[in-house]
């Protein structure tokens, strides 16, 4: 319990801080600039609800849907810890190495599996006695399609979802069945609206890769120079011999 306590305390901390530098970064703009925003994307967190409305008094607040299928990501990974806990303790080693190698199967899309991934997939269905981990993860494709569908659809394909997701007696996804009830409207809205920071998560990655790349530099100024060198777009044509 004291873990969690802390964890709690670490991300109210973040949370705080976060809402610190967003504050500070709306506040640079003019008024006009300010009201001429129309549409805000970003994660289901509270404190950027409460940012928007204060500085941003024209702009919809949009969750982006990468985020919300995150959320279903999360709880498919929580439910594979789980029965992977369970089937250790057991002693179940064939049980165990099954949850171990369906790790990455059950996260990607399915488009994205290699051939082995995909050989596991298939496989998912006796992957536990109840089936849990297969019923997740069909939860989680469900969703991650819905976001695709236009908004009427999307709205009576979403009361299904809901219902078989608070009936699905794993508590994991009725936990975040829960969470998607109450945001349903914000995911209705993205849906409708259908904007999305994807763009910039892309770029966020890269940023981080770059950093991993970038280990060693002696400044940070270097650092800052290689993102600007990889993130700026235009191709870079490196000499090549002339035959």
């Amino acid at each position: 319990m004291a873990v969690d306590h802390k964890r709690k305390r670490v991300a109210w901390a973040h949370d705080g801080y976060g809402k610190e530098v967003l504050d500070l970064f709306l506040r640079q703009p003019a008024d006009e600039q300010r009201a001429s925003i129309r549409i805000v994307t970003g994660d289901g967190a509270k404190w950027i609800d409460s940012s928007v409305k204060e500085h941003l008094p024209n702009a919809g607040r949009v969750l982006d849907s990468f985020h919300i299928v995150s959320w279903m990501s999360d709880a498919l990974d929580r439910v594979r810890k789980r029965l992977w806990n369970q089937a250790r303790r057991g002693n179940d080693k064939t049980a165990t190495e099954a949850m171990r190698g369906v790790k990455y199967a059950v996260l990607r899309n399915p488009g994205d599996l290699t051939e082995r991934q995909d050989t596991t997939l298939a496989a998912l269905r006796d992957t536990d006695p109840k089936g849990q981990l297969y019923r997740s993860w069909q939860l989680k494709e469900l969703l991650r399609t819905l976001l695709r569908q236009p908004v009427g659809q999307a709205e009576a394909e979403s009361r299904r979802w809901i219902f078989r997701a608070s009936h699905s007696r794993i508590p994991e996804i009725v936990e975040l069945c829960r969470k998607s009830r109450r945001r349903k409207d914000d995911i209705l809205k993205t849906i409708r609206l259908g904007h999305s920071n994807a763009r910039l998560e892309a770029f966020n990655n890269k940023i981080k890769v770059t950093i991993r790349m970038a280990y060693g530099f002696r400044h940070v100024d270097n650092l800052i120079a290689m993102i600007k060198l990889r993130c700026s777009g235009p191709p870079i044509h490196l000499p090549t011999s002339i035959p």
